[in-house]
Formats: structure tokens, sequence, C-alpha cells
């Protein structure tokens, strides 16, 4: 039970926990300034050739995505596309022979989209006749925009190894039933990475947040990592890391732009963010230790002058800047929020279970207690719906809704945001306690179906 100094103390303890908060995460203002310039737009006078990579296992709607690809402006003969299915019954093989350059795989016995992906690289790697410059990832689910594959090409001109289309919402180009306020919320993700992270982290040469569906990865990256080596829940997220530790080029290029579905209900759409977060763990349990060495050695080489190649190569120079800034980012960037959401769970359920205690214990109102736990969780939801009004104004292009359904979406947001906290505890919990090391293909129903 708290007596009124106590209380008073646990309320100013917030307040100190939010100012401390933010100014942790003012530097974080540049990502967004960064997410409202105009992209540059280039052009490649050079035609390479691509292949585009679909893992399709068991999709039904497989057909709107190859008609977009065979709708494409970039010339037909310099990109092929590979459909990897798992297994020779597949009825999308059929469907595959009716549109040009477009090639059925069997991978069979894949559990994971990292093992369809490993099957067919490796065979293309070891094709002879036909040297792609680089492969494009798109899920089956998807649809791409008429100018997707001349987009990527655009791309190769920035001799980066790693581009990350645009991803907006293939639902949106649907009629409104389906929709709904978990799929508004849940698109809001692609601009919390993209527009509000991706684009700074390209301006300072940083590692980028990688998606796995409309994404393009060079030849010789490919060759160096000797197909897909990734087997985690997300492997999007594990390529993240690894190619931060291995100092490989990557870049948020806006102008190839992919629509990806999302599901209708809340429960399709947590099933999902479940899957992100326990990958994120994942991730996060492997390789954490690897990036932080690789951060304190870069801080050492700093203060030492040991890497004295910096100051004889700019262009090593601004590697080394991207990449300590990108370990920075990846450490500590989350910090803030970390700070900031469990000093809010603490005082909140503190206030809110002292309230609790004399009301039913002592049969007394303390208002004191209940006006603070209320102006906690106030301040939280309204910080929640700021960021959530951001996102809006950042990408305000994207989401062809109703105004109604944006400004539902921006009351509810702060409520779909805080649930991550519930998946991020789970995750580490089943992974710790080694309750679900790993899952397997997860088949959920396609709108087309």
């Amino acid at each position: 039970m708290l007596n009124s100094f106590q209380a008073e103390f646990l309320f100013n303890a917030f307040i100190f926990i939010c100012v401390i908060s933010f100014i942790l995460y003012l530097p974080r203002i540049r990502y967004y300034i960064a997410g409202l310039k105009r992209p540059k737009h280039f052009e490649n006078p050079k035609k390479n050739k691509l292949a585009v990579i679909v893992p399709a296992k068991n999709e039904k709607g497989l057909r709107v995505l190859l008609d977009s690809l065979a709708s494409q402006t970039y010339d037909k003969d310099f990109f092929d596309t590979y459909v990897v299915v798992g297994d020779a019954g597949d009825p999308n093989i059929k469907l595959c022979a009716t549109y040009k350059n477009t090639y059925s795989k069997v991978i069979e016995n894949q559990t994971c989209k990292g093992e369809a992906l490993d099957g067919i690289l490796r065979d293309l790697l070891n094709e002879e006749k036909k040297e792609y410059a680089a492969y494009v990832i798109v899920d089956a689910d998807n649809i791409v925009d008429a100018n997707f594959v001349m987009e990527m090409n655009n791309a190769l001109v920035l001799d980066k190894q790693i581009i990350l289309g645009k991803r907006c919402v293939k639902n949106y180009l649907y009629g409104r039933k389906y929709r709904s306020w978990a799929v508004n919320c849940n698109a809001l993700t692609y601009t919390f990475l993209d527009k509000m992270g991706n684009c700074f982290r390209s301006e300072r040469n940083m590692s980028n947040t990688i998606c796995g569906t409309g994404l393009m990865v060079r030849r010789d990256l490919v060759q160096e990592m000797g197909g897909w080596p990734y087997r985690s829940m997300t492997e999007d997220f594990e390529l993240t890391v690894t190619a931060l530790l291995n100092n490989w080029t990557s870049y948020y290029y806006e102008y190839a732009v992919t629509y990806t579905e999302e599901g209708i209900s809340l429960r399709s759409c947590n099933a999902r963010r479940r899957r992100w977060l326990m990958g994120y763990a994942q991730v996060g349990l492997k390789y954490g230790k690897e990036v932080s060495k690789k951060f304190w050695k870069y801080v050492r080489d700093f203060f030492t002058g040991s890497d004295s190649s910096v100051e004889r190569d700019p262009r090593r120079a601004e590697l080394v800047s991207g990449n300590f800034w990108g370990c920075f980012d990846y450490l500590f960037s989350f910090v803030p929020l970390y700070i900031y959401f469990a000093g809010t769970a603490v005082c909140a359920l503190a206030f809110a279970g002292d309230a609790a205690y004399k009301f039913f214990a002592l049969r007394m109102l303390d208002w004191f207690s209940i006006h603070s736990a209320v102006k906690i969780v106030l301040i939280l939801y309204g910080s929640l719906f700021f960021y959530t009004a951001i996102a809006f104004v950042e990408d305000r292009a994207m989401y062809t809704i109703s105004i109604g359904e944006k400004l539902f979406a921006l009351i509810v947001n702060p409520f779909y945001i805080t649930q991550y906290a519930q998946f991020y505890i789970e995750a580490y919990y089943l992974l710790l306690t080694k309750k679900k090391a790993k899952q397997s293909w997860i088949q959920v129903e396609r709108m087309e179906s």
C-alpha cells in the first residue's frame, strides 16, 4: 500500500522516465524527416537479365501475381519467373506453363520459405546458360506494379547488393469487404519500417530492415552466401542482421512497388505478428552477441586509431560509418522505447494495484492512485496516437481508404501497437524455456480463394 509521499514520488518517477525516454528518442526524428523527402529516381541504360522467384507452396491465388508479371513494362525477354512448389501434383505447375518465360520448380519436404528459396537459388547458380544479374523475390499472394521489374533493374545502378522495394497493401485494390480496422492498422507496419526507418538508413549507408517480398539480391551476394542459408521464422530479418555483420550494402527504393496481402481478421493479423516477433526473438538470441562485439570493435578502433585505412580511403570511411551506425541502430534504437514502455507498465500497475487493494481491503477510494493510473495510460495512448498520425502523414498516398477508416485506425492503432509487447514477451518466454523452437509452414486462406 502506497502512502501519499510514496505515491507522489512514484508519479514523479514516471514523469522523469518519460522525459529521459523522449530525450533519448529525439535522434529518431531524423528518420521521420528523411521519409518526408522526395525519393531519388534512377534510370539504368543497361537491360539486365533478372530472375523473379515466387515461393508458392499450396498457393491458391497465384494467377493474380502471374498476370501482373505478364503485364510488366520491362522487356519480357530480360526476366524469367520461377514458381517454387512443394510437390509434383501442385496445380500451379500447369498454371505456370500458360505464361511466357515462367517455370515451376518442385522442392519437396520444404518446411519454411528459406528452404524453398535455397533450393531454387542453388539450381539457378549452377545453371550455366542463365546467368542472372540479380534475383527478385516476391511472395505468391502479392501483386506487382506494372513498372516493378523495370524499377528493380533501374536500382542496379546504385551498386548495392540488396534492394528493397516499397510494400503497399493489396487489400486496398479490392472492395471494402477486403478491408478491416485490423488490415488498416497492420498496413501501418510498412510505413513504420520504410518511410520512418529505411529512408534514413539508405541515406546514411546503414543496413536496412529487410522484408522478404519485393526484395532483390544481387547474384554475387547469393554466390557468396552459397544459396539461401536462412531457416528462422523470419528469414528476411535474419538476412537483415547478417547483412549488418558482413557489411553487405542495401537500399530502400520505393519506385519498385509490390502490393502485399493482409489478413482481414484480427486473428489472422495476430498470427502473423506472433510469427514476426518469434522470428525477431530467434534472430536476436542467435546474433545479438556478434552485433554487440562488432559495435564495440568499431568504438575501440575509433579511439585507438587502429583502422588506418579509413583515413586513406573515403569509400572505406563511408562504409565503416554506415556499419557503425547500423550496429548502433540495431542495438540501441529501441532502448528508449523499452525504458518508456517498461516504466509506464510498472507505474500504471502499481497505482492500479494500490487503488484496488485500498478499495477491496480497506473499503476506501484513493483518488490520487486512480487518477495517476488513468493519467499514465492516457499519456501512453497519446504518444502512440501521435506516432500513428505521423505515419499517415509520411505515407498518405499509400492509404487509399476513407477518412472514416483512417480516423478509426488512428483511434484504435495505439491498442494494436501495445499488443506487440504481449507477443514480444511470449516469443522470448517460449524460446528461452524451449517450449517452441520451430514452427512449420502455416498456410493461410487467400483473398482470391
